[in-house]
């Protein structure tokens, strides 16, 4: 197998990240990831075997769904809207 056969079978597959990166991502403990999955919140993740695994795009996901708009703006918005 030629080299550019390789590196064209690997840039399919998405770039997967530890529980390590991502908590230094989130900048939170592995336990606080671990708890997370526990509860069945936190982002979307892989289990091969006993390692664990994330989607780098499934992170930028969980953020928006997290994404939350302050009581106020939310009602500044919806009274410009309304009149």
């Amino acid at each position: 197998m030629n080299k550019s056969n390789g590196n064209s079978v690997m840039s399919l597959v998405p770039e997967l990240l530890t529980e390590t990166q991502v908590s230094m991502i989130f900048n939170i403990s592995i336990n606080t990831l671990r708890y997370w999955r526990h509860c069945g919140d936190g982002p979307n993740y892989i289990k091969m075997g006993r390692l664990v695994r994330y989607h780098a795009a499934e992170l930028a996901s969980y953020v928006q769904r997290k994404t939350c708009v302050s009581k106020a703006r939310a009602t500044a918005e919806e009274n410009r809207v309304a009149h």
